[in-house]
């Protein structure tokens, strides 16, 4: 049974620790069931760790990050980092390799709402069903991270930072900032608050209807900002039959442009249409949301 030696610099929790392997000088985080139990009087020490012990082991920051995840380490309770490098650990076995930056960002901001939930001040996500509707497997993570942190912390987060947590990971898996991330979804509420203005209705966030039609309109931005064009060969019959419809995709489809600065071809006004017509008989027949 093969095993390596590490030089440990911190424990952060029975799973988690951050050590420097001695056989190339890389200094890594440790991930593994009881990898850490029983090493904290081990700090600053070399030990052997067998192979099998370690589930994942991956660096940590670059030499652009370095110095702030060690500031990081002197500001956050060592059990938080530990429970977040796990959270991470479990995001990257989903979906491959992370932006790096996601060891700070994702570490401060789940420190800070455990500060904020311990003083009863929890901040309301007001883009939670937004985040379902577009980052489904991100937003499992957040709940499975949830269990983590009340497993090893005792605490209980809401479903609002559940999702922001999902907006941390979306955010690393598309080398996004946050802060970009959360631009793009509250664009997308604003085209949805365009639609129930114009039709007059209010969705149901909970509907399968709106996470078609927030899907939908993300995948046309995405579309029009990489130039690709689609064909519509019903756009005629579409203006004809859904003239209501199709004047409500055009307003969508003018602010898109005044935001954007991207045209929105007909061709994609004509298929939004069709949701919006969906959308409307949805309205005045429920049985229809299936």
């Amino acid at each position: 049974m093969s095993s390596k030696k590490y030089l440990v610099n911190k424990v952060f929790n029975n799973n988690v620790l951050l050590a420097v392997d001695k056989e190339n000088g890389k200094e890594l985080v440790l991930v593994g069931k009881g990898i850490g139990f029983g090493k904290t009087k081990k700090e600053g020490k070399l030990v052997e760790i067998k192979d099998e012990q370690v589930e994942k082991s991956f660096v940590a920051f670059d030499d652009n990050t370095k110095e702030e995840y060690y500031q990081l380490m002197g500001l956050i309770n060592e059990k938080v980092i530990g429970v977040s490098e796990e959270i991470i650990a479990m995001s990257e076995d989903k979906f491959g390799r992370l932006n790096s930056h996601i060891h700070i960002a994702l570490t401060d901001h789940i420190g800070f709402a455990l500060d904020r939930i311990k003083t009863g001040m929890e901040i309301n996500n007001p883009f939670i069903y937004e985040i379902k509707a577009l980052y489904p497997k991100e937003f499992e993570l957040g709940q499975k991270a949830a269990e983590i942190i009340k497993a090893r912390l005792g605490v209980e987060i809401s479903e609002s930072e559940m999702g922001f947590i999902a907006l941390h990971i979306h955010s690393a898996r598309e080398n996004k900032k946050v802060t970009e991330t959360i631009k793009d979804t509250k664009f997308l509420k604003k085209l949805i608050n365009i639609i129930e203005e114009d039709l007059d209705i209010h969705l149901n966030n909970n509907d399968l209807m709106y996470s078609r039609l927030v899907n939908h309109l993300r995948m046309t931005i995405i579309r029009l900002e990489e130039k690709k064009n689609i064909e519509n060969p019903l756009l005629n019959a579409i203006r004809e039959q859904f003239y209501e419809s199709y004047k409500t995709a055009t307003k969508v489809g003018k602010y898109i442009e005044s935001e954007k600065n991207i045209h929105v071809t007909d061709e994609e006004l004509g298929f939004m249409a069709l949701h919006i017509e969906r959308i409307k008989e949805t309205a005045n027949n429920p049985a229809l949301r299936s």
